[in-house]
């Protein structure tokens, strides 16, 4: 037993001798660092560097970039080369090492930057100066920002992602109409992959015009979606383009791209709910009392689609069904004025006008009569008394739209927001003009593509990192 026993410890030992001999092997073969290539200082930039700064209005306007060297036996003149696109910093082309001193701050200056400005510097070590063992090259982004002021808060509706709604803080740059909601998309993105924080979009209003929308600013703004929002506000996609307000109601119309060739009509609506400081307005201003009983004399029809007043539902499996509604734009004139109705109905692709009862109300929904209301200019449906200048806003009642044998008849019984009775009649043929867009070249410069509607439903996809 003791031999077999003297026998096991024997194999033990052999075995670890031969791995121990193995790792010598190795280590012995293993392949030496390669040797620094550069034949100057060896300098690199610190990791204590940082890509990216902002600074407020108050604070100082200089910071410091750290550069190190491998070999600092001697005193050396480090050449740098500077790119700087904006030509708004300030920063010595060579920096003067001390014999022993490996380790060096140089100060950049950025106050020829204005407020809200964002620029890059890069700094790049000469070849035969630089170590293989540190970066070579550093690349700074700098944002002199604003002081930024609460304002309050807007209840955002999106409409690009198939995200939900938000409270979303807005701000103001302190000194300018400059505005921003804040964090927008970190707010509204609650899945487990958030889009981070630090991306805002901006917009102008005019605060001396009841807060009213301007426009955005133009060009790309990064919103962390993986979609640049996309704004024009003369070239080729202007007409994509738009930014409207009433009151503390705003919309918005832009172009959403992923790689600036591929074109996305976007867009959103929010409302200052929170410490809103304009004045909101009546929403029937120019309404008035009189009844009416007309018989009109011509039809104009205009047909806009299904984009504005689709909406999803949810199936009897669970999942999400579009329903897709039409929106008709009824023009009656006559010689005492002129009565506009916008008829939301079942989809049917604008070839003809739907016919039936339609009652008249704000439901938004297909086969109703879109109520009236005033949201700077007359909106939904409403009759224009040119005799007493005044704009009657149809609230309540309904609509008939009858058809025989290609001639139709159109019947109005309602009351407007002043409980005034509006009758109106009207019988003839109908040619329907399609107001919806075909896809178009979108060109400006640094893009150009064809812009694309998503269908009903169809949202994009957030590309996360």
């Amino acid at each position: 037993m003791k031999a077999i026993y003297k026998i096991y410890l024997l194999g033990i030992a052999v075995i670890l001798t031969g791995a121990f001999t193995a790792c010598v092997e190795d280590e012995l073969v293993r392949e030496a660092s390669p040797e620094d290539t550069a034949k100057g200082t060896q300098a690199y930039f610190s990791e204590n560097n940082k890509r990216s700064m902002s600074f407020l209005p108050t604070d100082e306007t200089t910071f410091s970039v750290e550069i190190g060297r491998r070999n600092s036996t001697k005193a050396y003149e480090l050449p740098l080369q500077i790119t700087d696109e904006e030509g708004v910093f300030v920063v010595d082309t060579v920096v003067n090492f001390k014999a022993g001193e490996d380790l060096k701050n140089v100060e950049v200056d950025f106050s020829a930057m204005t407020l809200g400005m964002e620029a890059d510097l890069v700094i790049s070590l000469e070849p035969e100066d630089a170590t293989i063992y540190g970066n070579s090259s550093l690349t700074i982004s700098v944002l002199r920002d604003y002081k930024w002021l609460d304002k309050g808060t807007v209840d955002f509706f999106e409409q690009d992602f198939g995200l939900e709604g938000g409270t979303v803080a807005i701000q103001q740059a302190e000194g300018t109409n400059l505005f921003r909601l804040k964090d927008l998309y970190n707010v509204l993105d609650d899945s487990d992959d958030p889009i981070p924080p630090g991306y805002h979009l901006k917009f102008y209003l005019d605060p001396d015009n009841n807060w009213a929308a301007l426009n955005f600013l133009p060009g790309f703004q990064n919103l962390g979606t993986g979609y640049e929002v996309y704004y024009d506000i003369a070239g080729g996609s202007a007409a994509y383009c738009s930014f409207t307000s009433k009151d503390n109601v705003y919309s918005a119309n832009y172009l959403l791209t992923p790689n600036r060739q591929n074109l996305y009509l976007g867009g959103f609506s929010f409302v200052w709910s929170g410490d809103f400081p304009g004045v909101i307005a009546d929403p029937y201003e120019g309404d008035a009392t009189v009844n009416l009983d007309w018989t009109m004399a011509t039809a104009d029809v205009s047909y806009w689609g299904y984009l504005g007043y689709t909406y999803e539902v949810e199936d009897k499996y669970g999942g999400v069904a579009d329903v897709r509604v039409d929106e008709f734009e009824i023009t009656l004139s006559g010689a005492n004025g002129k009565i506009v109705l916008s008829l939301l109905t079942n989809y049917v692709g604008g070839q003809f006008l739907p016919t039936g009862e339609y009652p008249i109300n704000t439901s938004d929904k297909e086969n109703t009569v879109r109520a009236g209301f005033k949201s700077g200019i007359p909106l939904g449906s409403y009759v224009e008394v040119p005799s007493i200048d005044a704009t009657l806003f149809l609230t309540r009642g309904k609509v008939v739209i009858s058809e025989e044998e290609g001639t139709y008849t159109i019947e109005i019984d309602g009351s407007s927001a002043l409980d005034s009775e509006v009758k109106a009649s009207w019988t003839g043929t109908v040619t329907i003009v399609d107001e919806t867009a075909e896809e178009e070249e979108g060109g400006a410069e640094g893009i150009k593509a064809k812009v694309k509607r998503l269908g009903p439903g169809e949202k994009l996809s957030i590309i996360r990192k």
